[in-house]
């Protein structure tokens, strides 16, 4: 549409000259002695417009000649840098295609800018990683961190050797991340990680504090992760009075109640001779939630009053009915107080709720002793049939 345009244009300039031209009768003289020219004025116009419009053709043309190595330079940086181009999307098309000796050889040899040279790297270090091509894998982390990707390659680093169980190797990439980032949350989990698989849980209640304030992770997943924090160091002081007693003051009472959390303590205290403290974990947490590991674990406790656990116990009876496991410790503490009538009427209840294989060996041991040794074996034979069926 421009050329017609265009066209239409100077037709209309040519008429309206030639029709000039036509009527017009001026004239124009040129002297140059001895010589002497006259032209009429439009053919005058008409040679002074040439003349303009050659000489700037010639001076572009002169231009042009002159730039022509430039021009020819740029144009062969930009196909370059196209083929770069096209080679770098072809690399990331590999990889998200999961062609990883593809993207590694694409990537790990790609040259270009050096942004993307170092994320060229890191995704050829992955690639490697997949491949199970260790050499490389460091070869291109190393590149990768040279070309300004530290930070990346310092992460992929860390997540490969923590999937290696390398937790030691681990912890030195992420500190060398954290110089560069040190509030990055990706690094704060992978570092918890590290962190639970060297057993270091001081530091990791230290960095759930961390992701708590950056809102970093389900809150969720962040009490499941105290809770096995807190029952972990109460498990390593268990060693140290003074330092388990120091602890478990600072535990919250949420978790103190807890029963993963309780459990711990409470054999932690029994360990350490401190059965009564034992004791009060354990029924302060089972007054808050009903847990039969709990309940268990309470009849195994050697307190200074057996009676007084007999009597918590049957308290729970009155709540808890027909729990099988709650009959089958006050059977036990029972027996340990010598209370032989009151053990066999808690162990016949828990077997009319849920047989179960302790049950009809604690029976079996309780007819035996009385001299019934017939249904003592009709006891154990019943209790072996249960650990078949299991």
């Amino acid at each position: 549409m421009r050329w017609l345009i265009s066209l239409l244009i100077i037709v209309v300039l040519a008429v309206g000259l030639a029709m000039a031209g036509r009527y017009d009768p001026g004239y124009v003289v040129l002297v140059y002695p001895p010589w002497r020219m006259e032209i009429s004025f439009i053919s005058f116009v008409l040679m002074l417009v040439g003349l303009v419009v050659g000489g700037i053709l010639l001076l572009r043309l002169t231009l042009l000649t002159l730039n022509l190595p430039r021009i020819v330079r740029e144009q062969r940086e930009r196909r370059a840098a196209q083929k770069r181009d096209e080679n770098f999307a072809g690399g990331l098309k590999a990889y998200t295609e999961h062609r990883y000796q593809d993207a590694e050889q694409i990537l790990g040899k790609w040259q270009g800018d050096a942004t993307r040279i170092g994320v060229a790297r890191v995704l050829a270090a992955h690639a490697a990683q997949d491949m199970r091509a260790s050499a490389q894998r460091e070869r291109h982390v190393r590149e990768a961190a040279e070309h300004g990707a530290e930070l990346a390659a310092q992460l992929f680093e860390a997540e490969t050797l923590l999937d290696m169980k390398d937790a030691t190797g681990a912890l030195v990439a992420i500190q060398s991340a954290r110089a560069i980032a040190p509030q990055h949350t990706a690094l704060l989990r992978l570092e918890l990680k590290a962190r639970q698989m060297t057993g270091q849980w001081d530091e990791v209640d230290k960095l759930l504090d961390a992701l708590t304030r950056s809102n970093a992770m389900e809150p969720a997943t962040i009490a499941q992760l105290r809770r096995m924090a807190y029952a972990e160091n109460l498990r390593r002081r268990a060693e140290d009075d003074r330092a388990l007693l120091e602890y478990w003051k600072k535990v919250p009472a949420d978790f103190k109640t807890d029963a993963f959390v309780a459990r711990a303590a409470a054999r932690a205290f029994m360990q350490r001779g401190g059965a009564d403290t034992a004791l009060d974990v354990i029924e302060a947490a089972l007054n808050r939630d009903w847990h039969e590991d709990l309940v268990t674990l309470y009849g195994d406790v050697r307190g200074s009053s057996p009676t007084r656990q007999i009597e918590q116990a049957e308290k729970w009876l009155h709540a808890q009915p027909r729990d099988a496991q709650l009959l089958l410790t006050l059977a036990h503490l029972c027996s340990v107080q010598e209370l032989w009538g009151k053990a066999q009427s808690y162990l016949e209840a828990s077997l009319a709720v849920a047989p179960s294989t302790e049950a009809h060996i604690r029976m079996a041991e309780l007819r035996t002793q009385s001299g019934q040794t017939g249904e003592a074996c009709q006891h154990y034979q019943k209790a072996l049939a249960l650990c078949r069926a299991q």
